[in-house]
């Protein structure tokens, strides 16, 4: 607590140089709402499509002689004609390409512009609010956001590549299944397009649920390295917004004693945020 007031008086202090120099602006007692990275969690989510995509294509080889290996399968009636020995080679060569579809220095650049797109989408909206409040521009620095951007980055590079390693391993064990079933083709085709789809759905998950975790973090991260100790719960208020986060709408917290232990943007796809509550530091700027 100490530290933070430390910061608070730091930022009252900005805040009364500006004004006696005359470069204060009349502050305002709404704040407006901060605008979510929604279209950057979109244009991640787009990103993140187009590599599972790719992904799909490295599946070609073992799609192409399916119905040839489901129908030799049904045709012999051996324990193992050789079909499952077949499907596991093409496998391997499948993991190869995937291994190779996007690289890990690949997936950490793609991830680092996205945090480094959300990170400056949230400086903006949160500068907008201090000029609104405090009538001056404020310098918003973060000594954290460097240990931020370092977990994003490594927590989405291993959700990335989750995606392919779950894929391969779901279409290799459908695929055996069919095989050791006598499955017909169509209905094996049916069970990997699911397979696909929910591949495709994970893939959006992660790019509104990061986005959105990260927007958070950065928010809350930034609040407090000016001074700021609570902050009021606020919810994009559509019908989308979960009853129990509906109900913290327009309610104050402390950052260190949130509502059971989250802040707004932690939870699963949560849309919400955290405006701060300045009314110390402006206290401070009249003594």
């Amino acid at each position: 607590m100490a530290n933070n007031n430390q910061r608070a008086e730091s930022t009252a202090h900005t805040v009364k140089l500006h004004r006696s120099i005359g470069l204060a602006k009349r502050p305002r007692k709404r704040l407006p709402r901060q605008v979510p990275p929604t279209m950057i969690a979109q244009e991640y989510a787009r990103a993140l499509l187009a590599y599972v995509q790719q992904l799909r294509v490295t599946f070609q080889p073992l799609l192409s002689v399916l119905p040839q290996l489901l129908q030799s399968a049904a045709n012999d009636k051996r324990i193992d004609a050789g079909e499952g020995a077949r499907v596991r080679q093409l496998m391997g060569g499948i993991r190869e390409r995937m291994s190779k579809t996007l690289p890990d220095h690949d997936l950490e650049a793609l991830a680092q512009k996205f945090a480094a797109r959300t990170s400056t989408q949230q400086k903006i909206q949160f500068s907008k609010q201090l000029r609104a409040a405090l009538g001056v521009d404020v310098t918003v620095t973060d000594r954290n956001l460097s240990a931020l951007f370092e977990a994003f980055v490594n927590a989405n590079v291993s959700l990335i590549k989750d995606i392919g390693t779950k894929l391969a391993s779901d279409v290799e064990s459908t695929v055996l299944r069919g095989v050791q079933n006598g499955t017909l083709h169509t209905d094996i085709a049916k069970e990997l397009q699911d397979k696909f789809d929910f591949s495709e759905n994970r893939a959006k998950l992660i790019a509104r649920d990061q986005v959105g975790k990260f927007y958070g973090q950065v928010n809350a991260s930034r609040q407090q390295s000016l001074g700021v100790n609570q902050f009021t719960w606020r919810t994009v208020k559509d019908e989308r917004v979960r009853d129990e986060h509906a109900e913290l709408e327009g309610e104050t917290f402390s950052y260190d004693d949130p509502p059971n232990g989250e802040l707004p943007g932690e939870a699963i796809n949560c849309r919400c945020y955290a405006e701060p509550v300045l009314d110390q530091i402006l206290a401070l700027t009249d003594e």
